[in-house]
């Protein structure tokens, strides 16, 4: 009996021995494979990228409706449009009647032309201020001097013209048909013995008897050039008919002088000759004051720019009479009839276009600052009849409101209105869709997944992948670490607890301010590992 108690005792404790030596060689399996996961799937690496976030918003489709205004106030002349009549951009839509615009501006023209006479005037005043010699010649006497008053006609110099002479003949009557102003006519210089071609400056219409009883009539007749005689007889040959007909009498060769007057009234602001200077065809001889009249030119220059600029603006606004559609669609909403006075600002129908539309939704106060106006949105429309498949088209936000829409009592946060215009013929008003924006949440952001990041009394660390992993012997000999099921054998050997500072983040991943370097890795929890499974 005791021999048998030795032999089961005996194999009892074989069978335990053996129990232990299959539940240590498990354990360390375990252990090892526990060891190895943070070398498997479960770990992944620290990341530079671009932190986007999905925005989804509800909303309805409306139309861009634009109030039509009436640019002035007058009677209606004639209505263009009907109740939902369809109209392009610059359609006309109304006339209203600019008659008394008209008027007004014809009278603000009438004024501007007489200002311009008046101008006119003015200018030819000031140029009779300024005397010019009307030809070349020497100056022989000067009557005026600075700040003498003069009046229109007084004289201001003695000209001697030093390139022209002259003298006076006779001719028989019966030829004074025959001789014209400006012939030319042969000149006999008897007393120097030549001859010069004349011309006839002028004849006297006077008929006379000389004293040799003949019935005559007086010649002047002109020599221009250079150093031409003075002082001496000269008589003249007219060729009549073929014949030689010679002048009844001689003449004494003069120098020409003239007096240059004043051409206006006025005071002699400067004299610009001297005696017996020589003087040229156009020279300014004397200089009038001419300050009044320039000041006069320049009211008046500033008269006819004022009015100007009133017609321009008057002009301007005749464009207003005729009301043209700002853009193309349906017309709606019509206040305004013919003969209908109607006031600026007035509205007088209202238009929207049916692609033309706008998708109107609500963005809460936490989403508020990561949608900025311009923003690419896709809009999705369920299509009636065809469940589970849906319309896509691209919007662009247009406004995103500065208040908040009315808020609901006890409600913990503030929601904005929102407008996605987009373009579409396939879509009404009133029909609800959704609006995906992805928002930009940071810019090449070091970034983790969201799971791998643990929290512990308000702050947040990960477990990160050693460098240099021990093997799973030398492991066993270390403190156990537990997880967060309480495991011996930790999940997270190999692996060292690290603290870190969060920033940004979306529902997967999150940014890492401090505590992490790009290429690190790190493990996600056993939890993760599980759910995956």
């Amino acid at each position: 009996m005791r021999l048998k108690n030795s032999v089961f005792l005996i194999g009892f404790i074989t069978v335990c021995i053996i129990v232990l030596i299959a539940v240590n060689l498990f354990t360390k399996n375990i252990s090892k494979q526990h060891a190895e996961k943070i070398e498997d799937k479960n770990v992944v690496k620290v990341e530079r990228k671009n932190l986007f976030e999905e925005i989804t918003l509800r909303g309805v489709v409306n139309a861009k409706e634009r109030p039509i205004f009436s640019p002035t106030s007058a009677k209606v002349k004639s209505v263009l449009i009907k109740e939902g009549g369809y109209v392009k951009k610059d359609d006309l839509i109304a006339v209203l009647d600019d008659e008394k615009l008209r008027i007004e501006i014809k009278k603000k023209e009438r004024e501007r032309q007489i200002l311009y006479h008046d101008l006119e005037n003015l200018y030819t005043k000031l140029k009779k201020c300024s005397v010019y010699s009307p030809y070349d010649g020497q100056v022989k006497e000067i009557y005026v001097k600075e700040s003498d008053v003069v009046s229109k006609g007084s004289p201001i110099c003695k000209v001697v013209r030093t390139n022209e002479v002259y003298f006076t003949v006779s001719f028989p009557a019966w030829l004074f048909e025959s001789i014209d102003k400006g012939q030319q006519i042969k000149i006999i210089l008897p007393e120097l013995e030549q001859e010069a071609m004349g011309y006839v400056r002028g004849k006297s219409s006077v008929f006379y008897t000389n004293e040799n009883g003949f019935l005559v009539f007086d010649v002047e007749i002109a020599l221009k050039g250079n150093n031409l005689p003075v002082k001496t007889k000269a008589y003249c040959i007219f060729e009549h008919k073929g014949q030689k007909i010679r002048s009844l009498n001689e003449g004494v060769v003069t120098l020409e002088e003239n007096i240059i007057k004043s051409t206006a009234d006025g005071t002699v602001k400067s004299v610009k000759i001297s005696q017996f200077s020589n003087i040229k065809r156009n020279q300014l001889v004397v200089e009038l004051l001419n300050d009044e009249i320039l000041e006069q030119i320049e009211n008046k220059k500033e008269q006819i720019e004022q009015i100007s600029e009133e017609i321009s603006e008057l002009k301007n606004e005749l464009s207003k009479f005729l009301i043209r559609s700002p853009l193309e669609g349906i017309i709606s909403n019509i206040n305004i009839a013919e003969g209908q006075l109607i006031n600026e600002g007035e509205k007088i129908a209202v238009i929207w276009n049916p692609q033309n539309l706008v998708f109107e939704s609500k963005i809460s106060e936490l989403e508020l600052n990561r949608v900025k106006k311009g923003q690419k949105v896709i809009l999705q429309f369920e299509i009636p009849g065809r469940i589970g498949t849906k319309e896509t088209v691209n919007g662009t936000v247009e406004y995103i409101g500065l208040q908040p829409l009315e808020k609901v009592e006890d409600a913990s946060i503030s929601f904005y209105p929102i407008k996605i215009g987009f373009k579409s013929s396939k879509f009404k008003r009133g029909i609800h869709g959704t609006a995906k924006i992805m928002a930009l949440v940071k810019q090449n952001a070091v970034c983790i997944p969201v799971e791998a990041l643990r929290e512990e009394n308000g702050k947040y660390y990960v477990w990160v992948k050693k460098l240099n992993n021990k093997n799973s012997s030398e492991v066993l000999k270390e403190d156990r670490i537990v997880d967060e099921y309480g495991s011996k054998a930790s999940y997270y050997r190999n692996a060292e607890k690290r603290d870190v500072v969060v920033g940004e983040n979306n529902k997967q991943y999150v940014e890492i301010l401090n505590g992490l370097k790009e290429g690190e890795e790190v493990v996600l929890p056993q939890a993760y590992e599980n759910i995956q499974k």
